[in-house]
């Protein structure tokens, strides 16, 4: 029993109840626009790289989610009307992947309802120092 009370046990239970909780939040401010997070994320992927198109390869590597999921994302995204996949026109065997018009409206608008719903949590609850203590910290605990 001593072991679960250890100082790093405690973090860790602490680091996940956070993750739920924040993805709560997310989770309700997204559901007005028909979107989870891990899709808002692909759009943010795109969007960050717009005009350009992303590789497949690309995306998978930036966003949060596992690779099997990717393709199912995708293809919500596109059916919804918010991606756009075209083959690349200097190598036909990579597929590019961009946002549409609509994907970039609906993005700024989702986007910001998850920043509101959690009222700019880091901004207002820890210092830019804290911000950065904690990237690096669960960077360390990545790596």
């Amino acid at each position: 029993m001593e072991d679960i009370k250890s100082i790093h046990a405690l973090a860790y239970f602490n680091l996940l109840k956070t993750v739920s909780w924040v993805e709560e939040i997310i989770k309700k401010a997204l559901k007005p626009y028909n979107l989870t997070h891990a899709q808002l994320n692909v759009l943010y992927v795109l969007f960050e790289n717009d005009p350009g198109p992303v590789s497949a390869y690309e995306l998978k590597e930036k966003i949060l989610v596992s690779n099997p999921d990717v393709t199912r994302l995708l293809d919500r995204l596109v059916v919804k009307g918010y991606v756009k996949r075209e083959t690349c026109p200097q190598n036909r065997r990579k597929i590019d992947i961009s946002l549409t018009d609509q994907g970039k409206k609906l993005f700024m608008e989702a986007h910001l309802s998850a920043k509101e719903a959690l009222g700019n949590f880091f901004e207002k609850q820890i210092t830019q120092d804290e911000a950065n203590e904690l990237r690096n910290i669960l960077h360390k605990i990545r790596a």
